[in-house]
């Protein structure tokens, strides 16, 4: 067995210790960022989430003056979102804002919780729909 020369070793050694800092650091930097996340979410869903003991008159209104913070915790956790998840995160992002039959162009419509049946269609509870679409957001940050 050879000897390696000691600029190798420690060149080695300090490759590793990098790689190890790197792993560590972003490990910190996703824990800090999924407390910001779940913390903004569940701050602005007071009242509406997980149970709904404030719901608000005019859900819609209220929903449109949320969405710049919702909006904005949304875009800043993305980025920690694992990519292979990513996917669903923006597919949970798009029906909670727009719905299962939502189009992009309309931003946000929060008609799914105001409760509007079609006729012949099941009757769902606007609140259980929030509290799904909600959680699925959540779960990306290891929260239901």
């Amino acid at each position: 067995m050879t000897d390696f020369p000691a600029p190798a070793i420690a060149l080695l050694t300090t490759l590793v210790g990098g790689l190890l800092l790197l792993y560590v650091h972003r490990k910190n930097a996703r824990r800090a960022a999924t407390s910001k996340y779940r913390g903004t979410l569940l701050e602005a869903f007071s009242g509406l989430y997980p149970i709904p003991s404030n719901w608000p008159k005019n859900v819609d209104a209220h929903l449109r003056q949320l969405f710049p913070i919702v909006q904005r915790a949304v875009a800043e956790f993305r980025p920690y979102v694992p990519l292979h998840s990513r996917k669903r995160y923006d597919k949970a992002w798009f029906i909670y804002r727009l719905g299962e039959d939502g189009r992009e162009i309309d931003r946000h419509v929060y008609h799914q919780y105001m409760g509007f049946t079609s006729p012949g269609e099941p009757v769902v509870d606007p609140k259980d729909t929030f509290r799904t679409n909600v959680g699925k957001l959540l779960e990306f940050a290891g929260e239901t």
